[in-house]
């Protein structure tokens, strides 16, 4: 698959699916943890309060790595994305950056309202589409 077409089917992924996992690096291990994403284009967003591990780890390295879908598919298997990126904490959430977190409801609002809202960015690097049919899950740089 050519570059172009992967980021295509990348995007329907991303755009189809909410829920993942995200890894950051604390005391030199992985930490994992469920998240909600939501993407503009083929950057991630995704939110927590501020003061958690998320944020200090993210301050510390910005490495991330996540699982996101998992769509089951008549006689393809379980196609997901797996995505090496980097982590920002922007300071202030753009009306870009609101836009795309508004979808995520009433928790998001709850905490923008109560100014404990984290926006987290997620650039991604490298991803691999993995369960694709015939096509083998090499990493396309992005």
């Amino acid at each position: 698959m050519d570059k172009e077409n992967f980021k295509d089917e990348l995007r329907k992924i991303l755009d189809g699916n909410n829920i993942g996992t995200m890894a950051t690096v604390r005391n030199d291990k992985p930490m994992s943890r469920y998240m909600y994403f939501y993407n503009d284009g083929l950057t991630l967003y995704t939110y927590t309060r501020k003061g958690t591990y998320k944020v200090e780890d993210i301050e510390k390295n910005p490495h991330t790595h996540i699982l996101l879908g998992y769509e089951e598919r008549d006689g393809m298997g379980e196609r997901y994305v797996e995505i090496e990126g980097k982590a920002s904490l922007p300071e202030n959430v753009t009306p870009d950056i609101d836009e795309v977190l508004a979808k995520a409801g009433q928790l998001y609002k709850k905490l923008k309202g109560e100014d404990d809202m984290q926006a987290i960015r997620i650039d991604i690097d490298e991803a691999r589409i993995m369960n694709d049919g015939g096509n083998a899950p090499a990493p396309v740089e992005l």
